[in-house]
């Protein structure tokens, strides 16, 4: 079976566009087209319906779709069993990013990659849902590696700590608990939030607490960039459970009060697949993470 009419499916079974899928494959839609056709006709099966609006999976191309993944895979492992280690990586890497991250200088790590390994195919994307969305994306072998905020306990998945964040109260200055030494969970029960959606790791961990506690919340905004919240509570739209640091920007109009009775932390980690044997380019991935850190980003 032919690796580039499984390079041109997968494409266009992950972008559901053959426009997308081309600009992505630097080919012409004709040949990519061409491609999918010669691989149905191979399969003698069709993969996908195609429409003047849309492009579907039909149902043997979605269980084609991990199968044709895997192949791809196992032809890099095998190339990589076998390739000098001179002539240089070459494949594909599918990076997952959170909204707002910065203590991994993302673009500096993604060109340093592709300076010193310009065979492999680089590319980002983020989730509307998260971590919970970027550890999906990984178990599905639609992200090969993914930078959360949050504790990995799935034995699908492998992760590796960054930095770990404790988590305290940010309440605009003029708020009556703003002089507080410290605060129960009970006692901002009654209060309205600024939060992340559900599905981001912070916002799951503060949920279960309140759960834990048998205590309402009620969150009033939500936004996908965390460093943008502390901005938020400083306008008085709602109070927030965050890291202290997240307040450091908002010039005082933010005061952060420390937790009491219960301790919350999460942590960012970088994820891989546990039931995948790791390529030879995400090990490459994985040990440049460590150059590209930013000591002075609080997230």
């Amino acid at each position: 079976m032919d690796q580039r009419r499984l390079e041109y499916f997968i494409a266009v079974a992950e972008e559901l566009n053959f426009t997308r899928a081309a600009q992505r494959l630097h080919v012409t839609q004709s040949t990519l087209s061409a491609g999918i056709k010669a691989l149905e006709s191979d399969l003698k099966i069709e993969l996908l319906t195609r429409s003047t609006r849309s492009v579907r999976l039909t149902e043997a191309g979605a269980v084609f779709l991990p199968e044709a993944r895997t192949a791809l895979e196992a032809l890099e492992r095998a190339r990589a069993a076998v390739e000098p280690v001179a002539t240089g990586l070459r494949g594909s890497l599918t990076v997952g990013v959170l909204s707002g991250l910065t203590v991994i200088d993302v673009p500096a790590l993604a060109g340093d990659f592709h300076r010193r390994y310009p065979g492999v195919r680089l590319r980002t994307e983020t989730s509307p849902r998260g971590t919970a969305g970027l550890l999906e994306r990984i178990k599905e072998s639609h992200v090969d590696v993914a930078f959360v905020g949050a504790a990995v306990t799935d034995e699908h998945l492998k992760a590796r700590p960054v930095k770990k964040y404790d988590v305290q109260l940010l309440v605009p200055a003029g708020h009556p608990l703003a002089d507080r030494t410290s605060v129960r969970l009970r006692d901002i029960a009654a209060e309205t939030f600024v939060d992340m959606p559900t599905g981001f790791g912070q916002r799951d961990l503060v949920d279960d607490a309140f759960a834990k506690a048998d205590l309402p919340r009620r969150v009033l905004i939500e936004v996908s960039d965390i460093t943008t919240i502390a901005d938020y509570v400083a306008h008085g739209l709602g109070i927030a459970l965050l890291p202290p640091d997240l307040a450091q920007h908002t010039g005082g109009t933010v005061r952060t009060i420390p937790l009491t009775g219960t301790h919350l932390s999460w942590t960012l980690s970088v994820v891989a697949s546990a039931t995948r044997p790791p390529t030879r380019a995400l090990h490459a991935f994985l040990d440049l993470i460590p150059h590209h850190v930013r000591r002075d980003r609080s997230f």
